[in-house]
């Protein structure tokens, strides 16, 4: 009961995200999604006995709930042009899009894959993945759009812990961590050479 409360909780920061139109009120507000999904593990760790998951869940609260959001904060510190330039999207258009993606995602899993794993709160993790690809297309903000990359990895790691038992969970999580740091890095990296303005859209 807990574990579904938490996970409508996280879902919910999805679609909080979806309406912002600035940068900063979306990086504070991936750090709860995060920490929250931190809490989640950790209950579960506790309900399978699993020491596994109380690391994993650490490992979350540190990396994406505290280190990350911190690593952009300081980004928009330092170049406050981020601080007043909206997101560029039609935020209405937005959540009505999400609104139809969300019911979409849920309309797979309960056809699709409920037969298979059996778990009634196993659409929130498809759903949240289908909102972080959704703000990653949408936005055309580099920071923004990697905050739909930790979206994406949250659920990641939400249908790895609770759709599927994974032996492998803990290592995958701290690869999905570095991966996180690396993006974050090669981001900040890229802002030195080229400037903001430049990294407004990251089109491949």
């Amino acid at each position: 009961m807990l574990v579904d409360f938490l996970g409508i909780l996280i879902l919910l920061t999805a679609f909080e995200m979806l309406v912002q139109s600035y940068v900063k009120q979306m990086i504070n507000t991936v750090a709860i999604q995060s920490i929250l999904l931190a809490l989640m593990l950790i209950v579960l760790g506790y309900e399978r006995s699993s020491p596994e998951l109380v690391v994993l869940s650490i490992l979350t609260f540190v990396v994406r709930g505290v280190a990350i959001p911190e690593l952009m904060r300081v980004d928009v510190r330092k170049r406050r042009i981020w601080e007043i330039r909206e997101v560029e999207t039609r935020v209405p258009a937005l959540i009505i899009v999400g609104i139809l993606v969300a019911i979409g995602g849920f309309a797979f899993y309960a056809t699709k894959l409920y037969p298979i794993f059996g778990v009634k709160g196993g659409s929130i993790p498809i759903i949240l993945l289908l909102l972080g690809f959704l703000m990653i297309i949408a936005r055309r903000n580099a920071l923004a759009q990697m905050i739909g990359y930790i979206v994406e990895e949250n659920a990641l790691l939400y249908a790895g812990t609770v759709l599927t038992h994974l032996p492998m969970i803990l290592e995958a999580g701290v690869f999905l961590d570095l991966l996180g740091l690396v993006l974050i890095g090669v981001l900040l990296s890229a802002e030195k050479e080229y400037g903001v303005l430049e990294l407004e859209e990251l089109v491949g």
